[in-house]
């Protein structure tokens, strides 16, 4: 595989469409609800706008739950449709409050929770659009969305309130034409790109012990959520406002942070985004303690670091949310509102508790002192689940599997057809990974050919690999060409005989 920076570059252009969809809808959430990030967040009318949105999210969670059905691509459609359209709304509509000086809290609350559901919805379209791509090709599309909309939201902070949000509008309304361009590029997980062994996406070979991976990656990620939702109103529970300079140095640093993860994973950086990724987030909230401690009178300074990690933090909850959407069973927005709850809901909860509680017994030093000790808690959590992964061998974890089968794994939907089946899939995997060396398959005959063998028809393989039927067709025929078979029957004899 070409590897060279051109090459790379033409490998990714098909997630264009969606880097900048993706980009637009995120852009209008952080103008509308988080004021362009002019400092940490706006307070009530973004974190206690966002649990009020949660709460409406999980009524949704518990229909998918209950129901147990996936939404049909028009139904899809026409959600992001009105997605977009009211989010859009919202923005015009505290453009036109701001020129008309109108501050009723009220009102501009309600925008705000308005726009943090409908903004929600939009990105939970774009990240199912890249359901079923590769390690590679999802860390790409996620840090570079992140880039783009950190370029929009900072020009967005250089203007008058009113255009900004002007200009927001502007940009979530390209959203429509994003999603035009987007069914006619190459889809995502066509996309010719590794996926790593050991990461979210290596699902194959270990089933049962990824599914204790992204179990223990959510609880990592509630934890630090915790910790961000409290840095970002230290001491006393109000917002941190950037200095222009300040404000400059967050957004490099997030470029800078990102660019570098993106470099890192196309070089096939094993535990990249596993254990590195929390080691970088857990080292930008000890640096945004020790400058909050160090410089008390330039808050701002410890706001770089924070706001930093809370940006990641966004990415990397995409990531993991394709990841799920990509190997659970249900449907799609039922993982991303899964991921909202526990991301964000933990933030949302840490960030008005202390509001609440700040004028009461709190002081600087036992702000600190408890912010330290949950980045303490947070990373003993992440790192104790890793390792506990790590020490257990893949039979010892199916037993396991089968007499403790935790709460939260149940409700994030891993656990049904959790059976024989799996292990008998990642076996056929193993076989099938082995017969491609030998008749030189692609990844994706790889894929084609597990999924035939396991006896699915040509349709099941193109519904589980987000394929055309007659997209999956060809593959068949290639690798009947490649291997000189004729059969599947012939198939399942050979993987019996020679790849086992």
């Amino acid at each position: 595989m070409d590897t060279t920076p051109a090459a790379q570059v033409r490998r990714f252009a098909p997630l264009w469409p969606l880097v900048l969809g993706l980009a637009f809808g995120r852009a209008g959430l952080i103008v509308a609800s988080y004021g362009s990030y002019t400092s940490t967040d706006e307070g009530i009318f973004t974190d206690g706008a966002m649990l009020v949105a949660l709460s409406i999210l999980a009524v949704f969670f518990v229909l998918f739950l209950i129901r147990k059905r996936t939404l049909s691509k028009s139904s899809v459609r026409a959600t992001m449709r009105v997605c977009v359209a009211l989010e859009a709304f919202t923005l015009a509509a505290l453009a036109y409050l701001d020129v008309r000086g109108i501050n009723e809290p009220a009102i501009r609350f309600g925008l705000s929770v308005l726009c943090t559901l409908v903004a929600s919805g939009a990105i939970y379209y774009w990240l199912r659009r890249a359901r079923g791509t590769s390690t590679t090709a999802a860390a790409v599309f996620v840090f570079s969305t992140l880039i783009v909309s950190e370029v929009e939201i900072y020009l967005c902070t250089l203007m008058p309130i009113a255009a900004g949000n002007l200009i927001a509008c502007v940009l979530v309304l390209a959203q429509y034409p994003c999603m035009r361009w987007a069914r006619k590029r190459l889809q995502p997980h066509d996309i010719v790109s590794p996926t790593q062994r050991n990461d979210y996406f290596g699902f194959a070979k270990t089933m049962l012990q990824s599914k204790q991976f992204l179990t223990a990656t959510a609880l990592g990620i509630g934890c630090l959520s915790i910790v961000i939702g409290l840095l970002r109103g230290y001491p006393d529970g109000l917002s941190i406002a950037f200095q222009p300079a300040t404000r400059i140095a967050y957004g490099l640093l997030t470029v800078i942070i990102s660019v570098a993860l993106i470099a890192l994973v196309l070089k096939r950086r094993e535990h990249v985004l596993t254990v590195g990724i929390f080691v970088i987030m857990e080292l930008l909230a000890c640096f945004a303690l020790i400058a909050y401690a160090a410089f008390p009178e330039m808050l701002d300074i410890g706001a770089v670091f924070t706001t930093t990690l809370n940006a990641l933090m966004v990415a990397f909850t995409w990531y993991v949310i394709i990841a799920f959407m990509s190997h659970g069973w249900r449907d799609p927005y039922y993982y991303a509102i899964a991921g909202w709850l526990v991301w964000l809901g933990c933030r949302a909860v840490a960030r008005v508790a202390l509001l609440e509680v700040s004028g009461l017994s709190m002081n600087d030093l036992l702000t600190g002192a408890l912010m330290g000790a949950m980045v303490v808690v947070s990373t003993q959590v992440i790192f104790v689940q890793f390792l506990n992964i790590a020490r257990h061998g893949a039979q010892e974890e199916q037993q396991e599997a089968r007499r403790q089968q935790g709460m939260l794994t149940k409700i994030m939907g891993l656990d049904e057809h959790e059976s024989l089946a799996s292990v008998r899939q990642a076996a056929m995997r193993h076989n099938a990974e082995e017969m491609g060396r030998q008749f030189l398959l692609s990844e994706r005959e790889v894929e084609v050919l597990t999924l035939y063998a396991l006896g699915y028809t040509q349709k099941r393989v193109a519904e589980e690999l987000f394929i055309t039927p007659g997209t999956a067709h060809a593959h068949i025929k290639r690798i009947y060409a490649k291997t000189g078979l004729h059969s599947r029957q012939e198939v399942l004899d050979y993987l019996e005989q020679y790849a086992s």
